[in-house]
């Protein structure tokens, strides 16, 4: 499969996600939203595990770390969305691109472009404009 399928699937699993975040946050509380999105995450994890690479390395650890951190932003989401509206929630969520752009950087030596920046303006610029109200 090429890189654009990918994007796509990504893009459409992700908002769909956050979009049935909120439908789930309007009968659940986050701690029992979060254990149920979990028991999705696990029952992917047991369908891959005979194609896993088993262990406990470094970087093991920090694929557990990926999930933990995931789990506890999702818990965030869960209680934001019971209070706002998801078509103002995820794009003010969305702030969290910044936060890779910044290590990628500074820790990973990635570089630094005038068009990255641009880029990274006109999303901020949409961000805003997504979420202000029309009132």
């Amino acid at each position: 499969m090429e890189a654009g399928a990918y994007l796509t699937i990504c893009i459409l699993m992700w908002g769909m996600a956050i979009f049935t975040m909120k439908l789930a946050g309007q009968g659940l509380d986050p701690m029992t939203l979060a254990v149920f999105n979990a028991a999705g995450q696990l029952i992917i994890g047991i369908l891959l595990f005979s194609r896993a690479n088993i262990g406990i390395g470094k970087y093991h650890l920090m694929g557990i770390a990926v999930g933990v951190l995931f789990v506890l932003g999702n818990m965030a989401f869960y209680k934001l969305s019971q209070t706002s509206q998801v078509s103002t929630l995820a794009p003010m969520t969305a702030l969290h691109i910044a936060v890779p752009i910044v290590l990628g950087i500074v820790l990973l030596g990635e570089p630094v472009s005038v068009r990255k920046g641009i880029g990274v303006l006109f999303a901020l610029v949409a961000l805003y404009l997504l979420s202000n109200s029309d009132s």
